[in-house]
């Protein structure tokens, strides 16, 4: 399905926005009127809080309780058409009393049930993906009569907040809402958790005390007008001194937020201009918890009952596209203050703010030619909202194939390829078989129950179809579909149930996630850990896949590899399968795979230097044993490393003694070792660093040579080639740009790496071609740090740095948790005479800190020692030459 923009949506309204800002626009009109002309499947979140039905009327409109529900239908009617099919509804719903008795209403209860019927029992077929509960202590103790007069009954002060979808899996990620974790929990991070059953019979194991970066949120809205120490939209749980420091009048039934402070400055510019504000306004903390759980920068967000249009405030502030509709001329009119210029921003902007905000604007026409003022109500304004500070580009996630009630020892696979061609292409018949044939005796709840839980298990089965590329929609109609080609192919192979599972396999290792898997667990096993499925997920995560660490996705791709032999003994990868699937070069790929650890780390140490020349292998050794912590044979390393390595034409040697006895000592990779695996290598980081496979080929020298050169252009280019050398040489992953050379224009690049192997690992690297590097630019690199939470700072500079400088870095490794490597000229020397060198510079820079930080030694007594291992013969490494 094409994307449709914000902008090419708007041009479907027929009438002109009430103002727009540069992400989003505000319509005066009935949203019933307005949603008609939006597109189906535009929206990829409705956040709203619609009229209550109240026992009381109040002035923006509310509709009686025994009317509510079918008057709120025709509005959810065009929510589920103009939803995305992973889209999201967020209703706030005030509860209410029947009137003259201390009982509550059960209509908002009705309203979800109606809602969430399926469309054949006359419901419209959205799913409660979970209720949020907002606390709000401005809330009045009515009504009066059972609460303050009687004391029979509690201060109402809770409205829950239906959230709705149109699929059981909607887009969501709670990473994005996470709250700060409390001081206890903290302290247990700090200083560890014995492992032990608790008297709940929970065994709370070790990984209980691994930082994931915040708590996991409760489904409670809080903000920081309420909840001293959070961050604003961050939900929290309350406790019994927030209470008594908060609401002592009325005991309370939940603990949240207030709707007061955010509306401060709101409240203040409509009494200067004389408009009566909106009665009911909402927090900002409800809608950015919904806008940061539920979407992604540049999603649309639409808001058909806006009222002071709170949600267009947060949703341009977090970079969101955003519609606002309000039948009420004063309220549309009042929510233009939100986006002035001196109104607060009410949440924090992201991050990655420029990029993403440019992005967004792509889709956009050109507004900024258009000017009015606040008091042309019939014109259309362009508010300039704020201005963008820079920063980074944000790392793109990846998806992992879903895949759920799809397993081999449930389906087999020609039989259902059978029922689909059967059935195409009506989706909800196809669903009905599904659910008759495999999950008729699924659940022992009632029949209407039962019914309900068969259809939802039907539908995530032709998900996962439509997922593996098995099914696709029709048209774009989601109810439509049609056989693929590989469908059709494993039909024609049904008899072969072989041939079937080499097809399929085949099919989710080429075009699916399947390598991505096998990689995965190729690392894992590699470590010598277990590959279990969070250790899994977390290592698909370090790839760049949106996962959660226990989804049941991996394990369904898992047992249908295993079915076709690419696994033994559950997570064990058959390499010799997986090349008789992929019909590949088996006698070359074999070599490869059947490759000691020890000689893959030593060949992976040569291909990460682009040894071309011959260089002497005990100093690659060294190299590897530093970075890869791998462990050689000390006695036998030609025959075990060098030797079988030759043999399959990777590398070749070069004696550099006569004699009979000699021995090779002198190594480099293979022209067909630099064609077939150096050149993967060099693909691979092209595509993530957007700079030429070519130039990526050029050696370390002739990129150190460019950096003298008279040409600007060719001078920046070496120095993001410096750049990615340094990565290359410390084994580290590059993760991204933070300034360009074109961007900087100064002889200056920034980029961010990370690594898996050291026990720092997120790097933030800068590279400067200039004549000197001070303090100052130390200590910038240092405040960046709170930005992109590096642990090493890497400053590499064609020139020297100041005494200032290195005494500043050594400083603040003492008394700090970074660690700063600054690498001058004399430097860069030594590694472009030898690549191996930086090796050396490293384990010389990590021994000075040590020696100042743990033993106490002065800079004078280090450098005597320095003086004195240099004055020594040089040592050839922990391998001696045989």
């Amino acid at each position: 399905m094409s994307i449709v923009s914000q902008f090419d949506i708007a041009n479907k309204i027929s009438r002109e926005p009430y103002y727009s800002t540069q992400l989003g626009s505000a319509y005066l009109g009935n949203s019933l009127e307005l949603m008609a002309e939006l597109p189906d499947e535009s929206v990829d979140l409705i956040c709203t809080s619609p009229p209550f039905a109240l026992v009381r009327k109040k002035e923006y409109g509310n509709v009686d309780a025994h009317q509510y529900v079918e008057w709120f239908k025709t509005f959810a009617r065009e929510f589920y058409r103009i939803l995305k099919p992973q889209g999201s509804l967020f209703i706030d719903i005030g509860g209410t009393w029947l009137k003259g008795f201390p009982v509550r209403s059960l209509y908002h209860f009705e309203l979800v049930i109606e809602l969430c019927q399926p469309k054949s029992k006359g419901g419209l077929g959205f799913f409660l993906a979970q209720e949020i509960f907002w606390y709000n202590p401005a809330k009045l103790p009515t009504p009066a009569e059972w609460v303050t007069v009687r004391r029979e009954r509690v201060k109402d002060a809770v409205n829950t907040v239906w959230w709705l979808s149109k699929d059981p899996h909607p887009k969501a990620n709670n990473k994005r809402v996470l709250r700060p974790y409390s001081e206890a929990m903290k302290n247990l991070l700090k200083n560890g958790y014995e492992a032990k059953l608790r008297p709940s019979g929970h065994d709370i194991s070790t990984k209980f005390q691994t930082d994931r970066g915040g708590a996991i949120p409760p489904n409670i809205i809080a903000d920081t007008a309420s909840s001293a120490g959070t961050f604003i939209g961050q939900p929290v749980l309350g406790e019994f001194n927030w209470i008594l420091d908060h609401d002592l009048a009325q005991p309370v039934n939940v603990i949240a937020a207030s709707n007061t402070a955010s509306n401060d400055y709101y409240q203040r510019r409509c009494k200067e201009a004389g408009i009566k504000p909106h009665p009911a306004r909402f927090p900002q903390a409800l809608p950015e918890f919904a806008i940061a759980l539920c979407t992604e920068p540049g999603d649309l967000v639409l808001d058909p009952f806006a009222g002071s249009n709170m949600t267009g405030r947060v949703a341009e502030t977090l970079d969101r596209r955003w519609l606002a509709f309000e039948l009420d001329e004063n309220y549309i009119k009042a929510s233009q203050f939100r986006f002035e210029a001196d109104a607060p921003l009410v949440v924090t902007p992201l991050k990655d703010r420029k990029y993403l905000k440019t992005k967004a604007l792509d889709l956009a026409p050109d507004y900024r030619e258009k000017s009015s003022t606040i008091d042309d109500k019939n014109s259309h304004i362009q508010l300039d909202l704020f201005q963008s500070p820079s920063n980074d580009m944000p790392e793109q996630k990846l998806k992992f194939t879903y895949g759920h009630q799809f397993e081999p020892k449930t389906m087999h696979l020609p039989e259902l390829m059978q029922l689909c061609k059967a059935n195409q292409p009506d989706r909800r018949v196809l669903q009905d078989e599904i659910a008759k044939g495999y999950y008729s005796s699924h659940s022992n709840q009632n029949d209407l129950q039962k019914g309900e839980n068969r259809s939802k298990l039907a539908m995530n089965t032709f998900l996962s179809l439509r997922a593996y590329k098995l099914v696709e929609s029709i048209n774009d109609d989601d109810w439509q579909y049609q056989l693929t080609d590989i469908a059709n192919q494993i039909l024609e192979h049904q008899t072969d149930a072989d041939e079937v599972a080499t097809i399929f396999a085949r099919h989710i290792l080429t075009s699916l996630t399947g390598m991505s898997l096998l990689k995965a667990v190729e690392a894992i096993n590699s470590r010598g850990d277990r590959p279990k499925l969070d250790l899994i997920g977390y290592e698909l995560e370090e790839m760049g896949y949106s996962l959660s660490p226990n989804a049941i996705y991996v394990s369904t791709m898992r047992q249908w590899l295993e079915k076709a032999g690419v696994f033994e003994k559950t997570y064990e990868i058959n390499w010799d399968r997986v090349y008789d699937i992929l019909e590949l070069d088996k006698d070359y790929i074999d070599d490869i795979y059947t490759l000691t650890s020890e000689q893959k780390y030593f060949l992976l140490a040569m291909l990460q230097m682009s040894i071309t020349e011959l260089t002497k292998w005990n100093d690659i050794a060294n190299y590897a044993v530093s970075v890869y912590k791998v462990r050689f044979p000390s006695k036998s390393f030609v025959k075990d490393i060098i030797q079988p390595l030759v043999e399959f034409g990777l590398i070749s040697t070069e004696k550099t003694t006569g004699g009979r006895g000699a021995k090779p000592n002198l190594v480099k990779l293979t022209e067909k070792a630099q064609r077939e695996l150096l050149s993967q290598l060099l693909e691979a980081i092209a595509a993530l660093t957007e700079i030429s496979q070519t130039e990526l080929n050029r050696s370390f020298e002739d990129v150190v040579n460019d950096l003298d050169h008279p040409d600007k252009h060719i001078k920046g280019k070496a120095l993001e080639l410096l750049a990615i050398w340094m990565i290359r040489l410390t084994s580290l992953r590059f993760t991204k740009w933070r300034k360009r050379d074109y961007e900087t224009g100064q002889g200056e690049v920034d980029v961010l790496a990370a690594s898996d192997r050291f026990v720092y690992h997120r790097w933030q690297i800068q590279c400067k071609n200039t004549k000197r590097v001070d303090v100052e630019v130390l200590a910038k690199e240092v405040g960046m740090t709170f930005v992109t939470g590096a642990d090493v700072v890497m400053i590499v500079t064609t020139g020297e740095f100041t005494r200032d400088a290195f005494q500043y870095a050594y400083r603040m490794m003492e008394i700090s948790r970074y660690y700063m490597v600054l690498i001058q000229k004399e430097d860069i020397e030594a590694i472009k005479a030898d690549r191996t060198n930086i090796i050396k510079i490293l384990d010389r820079r990590a021994r000075r800190v040590f020696a100042k930080k743990e033993l106490g030694l002065t800079d004078d007594a280090v450098d005597e020692i320095e003086s004195e291992e240099d004055s020594l013969t040089e040592f050839e490494g922990t391998l001696a030459e045989e």
